[in-house]
């Protein structure tokens, strides 16, 4: 006769089954790197000790993974990979897709689930990242970056379905549509860029009932404050995290980048984080889920960022790519010319509102390869610190290292005085007489890569007067610009496609496109051009 059940028994059976009920799922996520695969910034050969990095990254999400579980766990990146640092320009720049693979290799260490591109990603052409994205092993995600002819996600597939622990988690991937205004038109051809609100929007409503967990990965950001609503920048279409988050009600979680903030909010319980830049830190997501008749719900979330300068350089991912880092940094130092005399800059905001030999020289270079009637460049790199008398690959690549194109567009004198009045627009006077950029370009995240100063225009702005009303100089070649005559200026295809909520840029008013990028340019100017370094002083702001 078997006797009943003691009651420490049936105590441990009914915490088993509460147990099930309940469920905890983690995301863990990060975006973009910029091929900023080990802790360098390449400043100088043999120092490994950055705050940041892919290396770091891995050794991050393989701590949080090992501690929560890997059947909780969901691993995700937002793009931005191929390009930013000097490592990623020399795995292009050398031609031989065996760096390339190297290159993705150190990526498919780091573990990921799932990934979704970015607008950099399309900076090399369509070829190299689909070599790139074919040899990923984590699948990538895209539902608004479709085949111009079938309509159909020409990149990955719309979202993935995953399950952990009987949990399933849909992700959405969707990049920014603003790249076609930035792109060279060679680099995306054949793809039709759609809203990333419109299509997730369709898309959740599909998805939702499939899976108890939907997450967006995107790479874009927002475009109004996350608690209040106020827009924080033009309503165009490059982010539309904030509409995404607030009018799809079947989203979840919000997984970003682009922006490069350190993002970490919960609003209206829905996580929404971004993770920085060059793999500083990497965000988690904890869901507390509770089983009921309909599948798991989200009873509560958590996030938080995590500083990966706490983490060691990951063994794996170093010795993967430890070989492509030896062949930049003999490739970095590289001497390319020598100068008569250096072309410094020796604070970047400093140059950007004083002016500094090493903007002149950059005009200069504009003008020599456009023969236009004036250039206009914005300081790429804070840490941008102009050339010294010998100029090395590392010296080109860390005062401009975005892979740009060089344009000249077609402006009359009106739509010039324009565009030089809303550069007066980032800046501010203290009651003592300084002058300082507005806090609209500093946070949440750094944008002085907007701001752009003009050569040879002569120009002054009085900070006291209102936007729009500021200059009260603007001369080319010791005459006035008339409002009805046309200039010719250089520019890169950034500014000239719109980037940067310019006024007056349009793609018609684009007369000519080189097809080389700056790293070329340079290289090609330095050494063949008859280069003068000119310290004049073009412009005050007072």
């Amino acid at each position: 006769m078997l006797g009943r059940p003691s009651k420490k028994r049936k105590s441990e059976k009914s915490k088993r089954k509460r147990e099930i009920k309940k469920m905890k799922l983690v995301f863990l996520h990060s975006s973009d790197t910029h091929g900023y695969l080990l802790p360098t910034d390449y400043q100088n050969d043999g120092e490994y000790n950055a705050p940041f990095g892919l290396s770091r990254v891995a050794s991050a999400i393989k701590a949080e993974k090992a501690k929560w579980g890997a059947e909780h766990v969901v691993v995700t990146d937002a793009g931005d990979c191929l390009q930013g640092s000097p490592l990623a320009a020399y795995a292009h720049g050398s031609g031989d897709l065996k760096n390339l693979d190297r290159f993705t290799a150190a990526y498919n260490a780091v573990g990921y689930d799932v990934r979704c591109l970015g607008n950099h990603d399309f900076n090399f052409g369509q070829s190299y990242m689909t070599n790139y994205v074919d040899n990923n092993q984590a699948p990538f995600v895209n539902c608004n970056i479709l085949d111009a002819e079938t309509h159909m996600p020409a990149l990955g597939r719309e979202y993935v379905i995953l399950e952990r622990s009987g949990v399933k988690i849909g992700v959405i991937g969707i990049t920014t549509q603003y790249i076609p205004h930035w792109e060279a038109a060679d680099r995306i051809k054949g793809l039709e860029f759609k809203s990333a609100f419109e299509q997730v929007n369709k898309l959740a409503k599909k998805l939702k009932p499939q899976v108890d967990v939907l997450a967006v990965l995107y790479h874009g950001g927002f475009e109004s404050d996350i608690e209040d609503g106020h827009a924080t920048e033009p309503h165009n279409g490059e982010n539309e995290g904030y509409r995404i988050l607030t009018e799809i009600p079947e989203v979840d979680v919000m997984l970003t980048g682009h922006q490069h903030r350190r993002l970490n909010v919960v609003k209206d319980g829905k996580p929404c984080v971004q993770p920085g830049y060059r793999g500083e830190a990497i965000a988690e997501v904890v869901l507390d889920l509770d089983k009921t008749e309909d599948g798991y719900k989200v009873k509560s979330a958590e996030s938080t960022l995590i500083d990966t300068k706490d983490y060691d350089s990951d063994p794996e991912l170093a010795q993967i790519v430890q070989p492509l880092d030896r062949a930049t940094q003999k490739w970095l130092d590289q001497p390319i010319v020598h100068l008569d005399e250096p072309a410094p800059i020796e604070d970047a905001n400093k140059g950007r509102i004083e002016g500094a030999p090493f903007i002149n020289l950059l005009q200069q270079m504009q003008l020599y390869f456009t023969g236009a009637d004036l250039s206009a460049t914005a300081v790429m790199n804070d840490v941008a610190k102009g050339f010294g008398k010998t100029v090395t690959m590392r010296d080109i690549l860390l005062n401009y290292p975005y892979a740009n194109q060089l344009v000249k567009v077609r402006l009359t004198g009106k739509e010039l005085r324009h565009i030089v009045e809303h550069t007066a627009t980032f800046l501010r006077k203290d009651e003592d007489g300084s002058i300082h950029f507005i806090d609209r370009y500093l946070k949440p995240k750094p944008e002085l890569y907007h701001f752009d100063v003009f050569y040879p225009l002569e120009y002054e702005a009085d900070l006291s007067k209102p936007a729009g009303h500021r200059l009260t100089k603007l001369k080319l070649h010791g005459k006035d610009i008339q409002d009805d005559q046309v200039y010719h200026l250089a520019v890169n295809n950034y500014r000239a496609n719109g980037g940067g909520f310019y006024p007056e840029y349009s793609l018609d008013k684009i007369e000519m496109s080189l097809d080389k990028d700056y790293v070329q340019m340079f290289r090609e100017y330095l050494t063949e051009a008859d280069v003068h370094v000119d310290t004049k002083k073009y412009y005050r702001f007072y």
